[in-house]
């Protein structure tokens, strides 16, 4: 069995006393308890801690504390409904703000959200947001990139509908192409996705709202605000939705619960303490992938490739009863900020995420090549044995980052940190039988599971995780009266990666690698509306520590080391900029340029003739293009937007097979070198229209991706898409207790349109071929898709109180 492990008990233990100490050394720090009312105006956005607003004098410079420390403010001005924020940092941001979240389906996750910006091409899964999704960015894919909430790390994109409900987002930002130096991740090659939560309110209220659509989709949620807690100066809020809904395509409902709580300290001489915790807990039944063939059979009526609501116990695996998974996740993070004395400050950070559940599906469990009992002294079981084959996973993630700052001189500030992160990702593949009607059993009931030689019988008995410790420097300099910026640092990361299944005789494998992470930026602020700015810097992705695993090896029947280690992803990047803006509009225009060494590909590859999944280096890629963004300010109430990213990539290697020669098996290269990467269109474009009047509201966006490769060989491409999407709604006057109703409508794919949008399994090559030493290299299969949601609507009736 997997050893227990205690070391992230421990972990979190220390993190939370340590938070303790802080918060108990912010509140000593000041003479009296906050009592500011209602907080920074909206055109002001805190990047570090609350400002009094008189004391802004360049938004985009630095602003003197009464502690005399440095502090960041930018304007929070938007422009397109929203749909774009105007920047000021030496490098590419792209955002969304709470007026356009707010006009959006509640369903919609972070990803759903982004969907329009230059950069962003989205894939989901459902149109209720529980099932999420991914997305690719400038040839990368959400793998590639940190996905953070309030700064720290959370899991994949497809698990983005877990962290917070879209109420209680402020904005989501996507930089593209580089992440901040002391920002808590460890796959930022295609940059970071950073999700803000709202800031608790200084008054007692609430909001209430009630949502009803397609599929028979149905949503709840209630946010409650305590207001400030008497004279102690702390104010918070907790919030509860739920949602149920069905699947689009295909048989198969979804549930899920989700909590989410803020609080929020303030003390006179700028120090603060930040919290936010959130619990989801959901059942999901997952949809099947279509290849093309499939896709179009079903398009023209000739067949179907989803589950079947039906049983046949000759078929479990094609059941919808015996394929779901069941997940819950817990988020905290706890931010705090201590001005210190002498221009010096702190800032801690800690986090913790936990993910745990299991996923099944239905098999046929050959009895009569494996020796099995029901329960662990049940009667022996024989032939083909209906069953539900369970991965069950245990996956805690902590860390910190804490940062020491030093105000040098007016112009200087520098920073010096550490960030200590820790994952663990156990994993246990267990066997159930299933009941005569169909239904899963309980997957850790004794009596209905598989067991061999009196224990259960599991095949994959996995831990795997990694110990990042990262050391960074950071200055920021500014001159000319703020118009000039100067950011420029360094990180380097200390990685241990370790894999092992206790289920086999593999070794426990592990690996130590180091990586350094230079970055500068440039921003010039040219006058009142221009500025210009250059940025480039080092960024990596660590392979998935699983790929360390030993490979059994059938000929000589032991397990050997893998072959096909990967290194870490390592990328150089530069980025040149211009942004305007006026009173009537504004724009960014960025052009940037990838270099990837040693990319990560997740494929199959062959060791003494047996296939095996697992994480490989293809080589070098290009990547080079340019990003435009432009939106207005409201003229008569409208603000129109529109972006679009032209990317040219390539392939600069050929990547490893395995071919056919002369009857033997042999390593040989698929000739991948000069083709386009795959999942990399070269036009991505977006229109938006929102009007907003005060009372009557609406938005409209339309979203373009051109056709991309979804094989290395580019010998399959899937057909450029649109998608669309309307929202319109009207605010009524507060009447007695109720505030601010609002009612609106949300529709999606109004055309109706059954596309492709994304690749869920990419494949070496889709046809036979040649490798470049000769050899005859076999297809690798046919690639699977994401399918757009056909039309699909949601009405909603908000309250406040």
């Amino acid at each position: 069995m997997v050893p227990t492990k205690t070391q992230h008990g421990r972990f979190v233990a220390a993190i939370l006393s340590s938070t303790i100490l802080f918060c108990d050394y912010g509140y000593a720090a000041t003479h009296k308890q906050a009592s500011r009312k209602g907080g920074v105006p909206t055109n002001v956005r805190k990047t570090s801690h609350s400002v009094a607003p008189q004391r802004v004098r360049h938004p985009s410079g630095p602003v003197k504390s009464r502690a005399g420390e440095e502090i960041m403010v930018a304007v929070n001005r938007a422009g397109g409904g929203g749909m774009m924020r105007h920047e000021t940092a030496p490098r590419a941001v792209q955002t969304v703000t709470k007026r356009y979240i707010a006009m959006q389906n509640p369903t919609s996750t972070a990803l759903d959200l982004v969907k329009n910006l230059p950069s962003v091409s989205v894939s989901a899964n459902d149109s209720s947001g529980i099932l999420g999704g991914t997305m690719n960015i400038r040839s990368l894919t959400d793998s590639d990139m940190g996905i953070l909430l309030n700064g720290v790390p959370v899991a994949t994109a497809y698990y983005l509908n877990q962290n917070v409900d879209s109420e209680n987002l402020d904005h989501v930002s996507v930089t593209p192409g580089s992440a901040a130096i002391n920002l808590p991740v460890t796959t930022a090659a295609a940059g970071v996705m950073d999700a803000g939560t709202i800031t608790p309110d200084h008054k007692f209220g609430g909001t209430t709202d009630f949502s009803y659509g397609s599929n028979n989709m149905s949503r709840e949620f209630l946010r409650v605000n305590s207001g400030d807690i008497g004279n102690s100066g702390v104010r918070g809020y907790l919030s509860f939705s739920h949602e149920h809904a069905r699947n689009w395509i295909g048989p198969g409902t979804n549930e899920r619960r989700h909590l989410d709580f803020g609080a929020r300290k303030d003390f006179d001489n700028g120090s603060y303490i930040d919290l936010f915790a959130s619990w989801n807990h959901q059942f999901t039944s997952m949809p099947l992938y279509p290849t093309a063939q499939q896709f179009l059979d079903k398009k023209h009526g000739n067949g179907t490739f989803t589950y079947s609501a039906e049983y046949n116990p000759k078929m479990p695996s094609r059941y919808v009863g015996l394929v779901g998974n069941m997940w819950d996740q817990f988020f905290i993070t706890a931010p705090v900020h201590v001005v210190l004395p002498s221009r010096f400050s702190f800032d801690f950070k800690p986090y913790y995420v936990y993910n745990g559940g299991y996923s099944y599906n239905g098999s046929l469990f050959n009895a009569d090549k494996v020796a099995v009992t029901q329960g662990s002294n049940g009667a022996a079981l024989s032939g083909q044995v209906p069953a539900t084959s369970t991965y069950s996973v245990y996956r805690p993630h902590a860390g910190a980052v804490a940062q020491l700052n030093y105000q040098i001189d007016r112009h200087n500030t520098v920073s010096l940190g550490y960030w200590f992160d820790y994952q663990d990702n156990q994993v246990n593949n267990l066997y159930s039988v299933a009941t005569e009607d169909g239904r899963k059993n309980y997957p850790y009931a004794q009596g209905t599971g598989l067991f061999q030689n009196g224990s259960r019988y599991m095949p994959y008995q996995g831990d795997a995780g990694w110990y990042n410790h990262s050391l960074f420097v950071h200055n920021v300099s500014r001159y000319f009266d703020n118009r000039l910026q100067v950011d420029a640092g360094f990180k380097v990361s200390m990685i241990n990666r370790y894999s092992q299944n206790y289920a086999s005789r593999a070794p426990h494998m592990q690996e130590n690698t180091v990586v350094p992470l230079p970055q500068l930026g440039i921003g010039y602020k040219i006058d009142e509306h221009n500025q210009i700015y250059i940025n480039a810097e080092g960024d990596y992705r660590m392979p998935d520590p699983g790929s360390l695993s030993a490979v059994f090896d059938a000929q000589s029947g032991s397990y050997v080391g893998n072959p096909y280690n990967a290194k870490p992803q390592y990328l150089i990047k530069e980025e040149l900029g211009w942004r305007f803006n006026n009173s009537y509009l504004m724009a960014d225009l960025s052009f940037f340029n990838y270099s990837i060494t040693n990319r990560l590909v997740s494929t199959s590859v062959y060791v003494n003739n047996q296939a095996i999944s697992t994480t490989i280096n293809a080589g070098n890629q290009t990547a080079r293009g340019f990003d435009a963004m432009v939106a207005a300010h409201p003229i008569h109430h409208f603000s129109p937007y529109a972006s679009i990213e032209y990317l040219n990539t390539s392939m600069d290697s050929n990547l490893p097979t395995t071919g056919l020669l002369n009857g033997a098996t042999v390593s040989d290269l698929l000739p991948t070198k000069g083709r386009r990467a795959v999942m990399a269109p070269h036009v991505l474009a977006n229109i938006g229209l929102t009007y907003d009047d005060g009372k009557l509201f609406g938005n409209f966006a339309v979203h373009y991706t051109s056709a991309q490769y979804t094989t290395f060989m580019n010998d399959e491409k899937m057909p450029g898409y649109f998608t669309d999407s309307i929202a319109v709604g009207y605010r009524f006057p507060s009447f007695g207790f109720v505030k601010a109703p609002v009612f609106r409508m949300n529709f999606n794919n109004i055309t109706g349109s059954f596309v492709r949008t994304g690749a869920y399994g990419l494949t070496n090559n889709a046809h036979a071929t040649t490798g470049v030493y000769g050899s005859a290299v076999s297809a690798s299969g046919s690639p699977t898709y994401y399918l757009y949601p056909r039309f699909n609507m949601t009405g909603t009736l908000s309250v406040s109180f």
